[in-house]
């Protein structure tokens, strides 16, 4: 073809891309300023402040952001259409449909409660997600994209200095940052399910529904308040066990980034985010089981990573007995871990085989073997562990209620939604595990606790399963909602949902974080006394009040979702990079999720493992990525 052809066809084919990147940046900007919580929100807190009290103030500013959006989606997806590698495109399409999907199932079940209406809406509701796809398609394409590292990235100039002095410096300045939250919430956060765990502790009768070891270290401290004379003195040591508990695991995770010469950016800015982030400093004080857990869940991530990205000997003395008590640990201070284990195993199992037995240097031979044999001795010990502690404490089992939060949450929706259209036997049947006396007056889209606790289940468990299916073949598109409005915080970016499960504002303590004291026998209470009352008012406009959500884009990192999606982004660069051995010790957290779209609600707590471990697990990918391991490179 002559040249002043080529020239043409490409200068062609370049014009139809720009229109068709402006089209689909006018589509998008349109549908996100439609469906986009934040932006009206956003609007109606900027319209309270002087000269944008005015209408036209606030019209004009609505056309700013159009314009801005328009413009910054016309560049993005734009660069997406005119890439010529076409396996980045394919991956970040991937992934752009899952976010899209997700935006546009959130929005609608926000505004119609369903994603099911009439065949226009579905459609309208799949074309902008095919619209929305092409957008955060292309802002995934950022993110997987090669970056050759910069002259010298990665290196730490200077004076070296001793891990431990290391792992004490950021100890030391974390625990500092958390000692004014403490003040401000002395003795400690004395909420969640303390008061139930602790009543176990008074009567000693124990039960498996709280994981039995974390009920006997928090009554350890309970106890000693007791011998010391004040319960209140009790949680506070509690306090500050467990602060210098989470601080100290903090510590090491930026110490190993330290040792792993990670950028001094990122190891500023994760040690800001521990030391200062609300949802930290609070939880650090609180009393609930998934704090520790988190921590475990922390340490073992990390460990795996050092095990399999690290290219260490994986039987090497203490790194096995660390990955084997971090296992035990992690699985006796959650129940619901242990199937997201069982189902890790074979995942890491067969990676192990695949990819981490390349390095040539005959060290990582076995390492499948070797990671099996770490982990049954890890299941092994919990079984043994978890068998002395019921015997022990003669503790009875836990309701089976707690596995049936979904099902139940959606035989109710369809009762609520559907009561006419259900057939008159299967209403009958319905009657007897789920009343009509109460379900419609009980029943929450995002809480499953108002049906699980009420509803009939012991009587006749096979005619439960039995009348949930019949139900669900029936009604389909009604179970699905329920699924998905049940679980609508892990997943959707824009829910606010999670921040107000059991109500908003300082005088309940309830919002994103539960700061309530919970009530206990008289001459057993827990006595709060705010030694810095000022601050104490400042955290609860953030974590009671929900002020965090006026924030604009910051308030994303408030939200549950967002630490899924991170560790989506993560997988994502995993793979397109070719690094799939560092996918690897993120199976259990990829598991742990899927467990979570079972449970009865959405909170923040539930994700806390998430919340601490994505973050660090991103700085060690942005380090590892910049080398070329071929051992990693398929």
């Amino acid at each position: 073809m002559p040249m002043e052809k080529r020239l043409s066809a490409s200068g062609s084919k370049k014009i139809i891309i720009n229109g068709i990147s402006l089209l689909l940046a006018v589509i998008d900007i349109t549908l996100v300023v439609n469906r986009s919580r934040f932006f009206y929100e956003m609007l109606i807190a900027v319209s309270g402040y002087g000269i944008f009290q005015s209408p036209k103030m606030v019209l004009l500013l609505m056309a700013v952001f159009w314009l801005t959006g328009a413009f910054v989606f016309y560049k993005l997806i734009d660069r997406l259409l005119c890439e010529k590698d076409k396996r980045l495109i394919r991956h970040a399409c991937f992934w752009g449909i899952l976010l899209a999907a997700s935006y546009v199932a959130g929005s609608d079940l926000r505004a119609q409660e369903t994603i099911f209406l009439s065949a226009g809406r579905v459609f309208g509701s799949l074309m902008a997600t095919a619209c929305l796809s092409v957008a955060a398609a292309s802002c995934v394409a950022l993110i997987l994209k090669d970056k050759k590292p910069a002259s010298g990235q990665g290196k730490i100039s200077g004076k070296r200095y001793p891990l431990w002095q290391t792992w004490l410096f950021y100890g030391t300045v974390i625990f500092l940052c958390w000692l004014p939250v403490f003040l401000a919430y002395y003795p400690s956060v004395f909420a969640y399910d303390a008061e139930g765990q602790l009543y176990q502790v008074i009567a000693g009768d124990y039960s498996t529904h709280h994981p039995l070891l974390h009920t006997l270290f928090l009554g350890a401290f309970f106890r000693l308040g007791g011998m010391i004379g004040s319960y209140s003195a009790g949680m506070a040591v509690h306090s500050i066990v467990q602060m210098l508990l989470m601080a100290g695991a903090f510590a090491l995770v930026l110490t190993y980034l330290y040792e792993k010469e990670t950028a001094r950016w990122q190891r500023l800015l994760l040690l800001a985010f521990y030391a200062l982030f609300p949802t930290n400093s609070v939880l650090a004080l609180s009393t609930t089981k998934d704090v520790l857990f988190s921590a475990f869940v922390l340490l073992y991530t990390m460990t795996l990573y050092h095990m399999a990205c690290d290219r260490k000997e994986w039987m090497e003395p203490k790194q096995a007995a660390a990955c084997v008590i971090l296992s035990i640990l992690m699985l006796l201070f959650r129940n619901n871990a242990v199937y997201a284990f069982l189902v890790s195993i074979p995942f890491v199992y067969a990676g192990c085989r695949k990819w981490c037995g390349r390095g040539g240097d005959g060290k990582q031979a076995g390492v499948s073997k070797q990671y099996l044999l770490l982990s049954l001795t890890a299941l092994l010990c919990f079984a043994v562990c978890s068998t002395g502690l019921r015997m022990a404490t003669h503790a009875h089992s836990g309701s089976p209620r707690e596995m049936l939060s979904v099902p139940l949450q959606q035989m109710a929706r369809t009762r609520v939604m559907e009561e006419q259209q259900i057939e008159p036997a299967l209403r009958q049947e319905l009657e007897k595990y789920i009343p009509s006396e109460w379900v419609f007056a009980a029943y929450d889209p995002h809480l499953a606790d108002p049906v699980k606790s009420r509803a009939v289940i012991h009587d006749d468990p096979v005619g439960l399963i039995k009348t949930w299916v019949q139900l669900g073949i029936q009604h389909p598109a009604v179970y699905i909602d329920a699924f998905l409005d049940n679980g609508v915080g892990y997943w959707y970016l824009e829910d606010i949902s999670h921040a107000q499960i059991y109500g908003i504002g300082t005088a309940s303590g309830f919002g994103y974080l539960s700061t309530d004291n919970r009530t206990m026998p008289a001459g057993c209470e827990i006595v709060p006394r705010s030694y810095l009352p000022g601050l104490r008012g400042l955290m609860e406009k953030i974590v009671s009040d929900n002020e965090y959500q006026r924030i604009p884009v910051l308030r994303i990192v408030f939200a549950p979702a967002f630490y899924w999606w991170m560790l989506c982004m993560y997988i994502a660069v995993a793979v397109y990079r070719r690094k799939y051995v560092m996918v690897l010790p993120v199976c259990f957290l990829t598991a742990y999720y899927f467990t979570l779209l079972l449970s009865p609600t959405v909170l923040i707590r539930y994700m806390y493992p998430f919340v601490v471990t994505v973050p660090a697990i991103c700085c060690c990918m942005s380090r590892d990525c910049l080398k070329n391991d071929s051992e990693n490179i398929q």
